[in-house]
């Protein structure tokens, strides 16, 4: 199995915090790369957050998530918000670097630079395959994600069904 520098965007990162399945994450690419900017959004969202911040902070003490400090924006300029920015930079700094990202536009220019992303919905897919999750907890998964205004579209919403049934 190709070994990536996973490096993930806050959405997918919160929604796997709110649902209390960080290890999903963990046991999926041992090591996560966050973007200094990425920490801040999460930390200094102005909704209340703590017991978000609490689980984040707790698993960055055991060194499986990482902050990284991004020392040069190649594209400083790619009209996204500060986090989408840092994180597709950063994977200009990584070997096999593998971006977790849900929005689309990041995601468009992310794989314009080549950079291969996976959303909150793939990564959950990636979990049924690697057998971590079971059909009926992923459709619960997207149930809770969609009920907590969680934007997916309906082509995301559907590819993803049809993954299930696979």
């Amino acid at each position: 199995m190709k070994e990536y520098s996973v490096i993930s965007n806050s959405t997918p990162l919160i929604a796997f915090i709110k649902k209390n399945e960080l290890s999903i994450i963990k046991k999926l690419f041992n090591k996560l790369i966050i973007p200094k900017a990425v920490y801040d959004e999460i930390v200094n969202v102005p909704k209340s957050l703590e017991n978000e911040i609490e689980i984040l902070e707790s698993e960055i003490k055991k060194e499986w998530i990482l902050i990284k400090k991004i020392k040069n924006l190649k594209f400083a300029e790619l009209n996204l918000g500060r986090g989408e920015t840092e994180a597709i930079n950063a994977c200009l700094e990584v070997n096999e670097p593998l971006l977790l990202i849900d929005e689309k536009k990041g995601r468009n220019i992310a794989k314009s630079l080549k950079i291969p992303v996976l959303g909150t919905l793939g990564i959950l897919t990636l979990a049924k395959k690697r057998r971590l999750k079971e059909g009926k907890q992923l459709q619960e998964n997207l149930d809770d994600l969609i009920k907590g205004g969680f934007y997916l579209s309906s082509e995301v919403i559907l590819s993803f069904l049809n993954n299930l049934k696979k």
